[in-house]
């Protein structure tokens, strides 16, 4: 029987599990998103707002798409950090980074979101992909992105969402719960009910608990962010949140 983790092991759960998907991980979000995954990377670009110039972080950085996409956008006199807590998910970046026109912009390390190695006010801005449902602490999270920002830097949080009307929340529900534990079984191999670690089994029960998306606003707003605010996409399933440090 499934048993999902505690506050206290969802640290270790998450490290181990995405060093395990890291190889198939970009894959997998093609047909998970039904191929929006793209264009939702790029609506969350525009809202970010990166120049030229600019320093970036990318908090929980996987396989570096949301790391490459600023880097592209920052320019050669740019910089942009990526990081993760899984080795596995950072050595992939690695990979996709050397093989990029960007490999001298980006800087990827290991790290923790919830005490991220980086002075105070050191980026213009802190971005976070697909990652707030998998932290212990959400609100220490989002401190932290606020210390690591210089005053008027932004933060934009992107990851899937609790769709607020009963179609969408319906739908999500069917399509995570059929597909996602039909890929431990099929893809990453894990077909043994007491298995410690099943990944994407995890990731279709990772929403149970997570915040609604006014609630998350609402943290930004706790943590010190003003000029917040929320976008759903894909009938709510999806949204990006976003804040400015005064």
């Amino acid at each position: 029987m499934y048993r999902h983790p505690t506050p206290e092991e969802k640290e270790a759960y998450v490290r181990a599990l995405f060093d395990r998907i890291a190889s198939h991980y970009d894959r997998m979000n093609q047909i998970m998103s039904l191929g929006q995954w793209g264009r939702w990377h790029r609506i969350f670009a525009r809202m970010a707002g990166y120049r030229p110039g600019m320093r970036v972080l990318d908090v929980a950085c996987g396989t570096g798409d949301l790391t490459l996409l600023a880097a592209s956008r920052v320019g050669a006199e740019g910089r942009v950090v990526g990081v993760d807590i899984s080795p596995g998910m950072l050595a992939r970046a690695r990979e996709r980074v050397q093989a990029s026109p960007w490999a001298g912009v980006i800087e990827l390390c290991e790290g923790n979101a919830l005490d991220l190695p980086f002075p105070d006010g050191t980026f213009d801005i802190v971005t976070m992909g697909w990652a707030m449902r998998n932290v212990r602490d959400i609100p220490r999270t989002v401190a932290e992105a606020l210390r690591v920002l210089r005053p008027g830097g932004r933060y934009l949080n992107l990851d899937a969402a609790e769709p607020q009307g009963p179609i969408g929340r319906l739908l999500l529900r069917a399509w995570w719960g059929t597909l996602l534990p039909v890929i431990d079984r099929l893809v990453v191999g894990v077909r043994d009910p007491d298995e410690p670690v099943r990944p994407y089994t995890y990731l279709s029960r990772s929403l149970e608990g997570y915040p609604s998306p006014a609630r998350l606003e609402e943290i930004f707003r706790q943590a010190g962010f003003v000029e917040t605010g929320h976008v759903p996409l894909m009938m709510g399933s999806v949204c990006i949140h976003y804040g400015t440090r005064p």
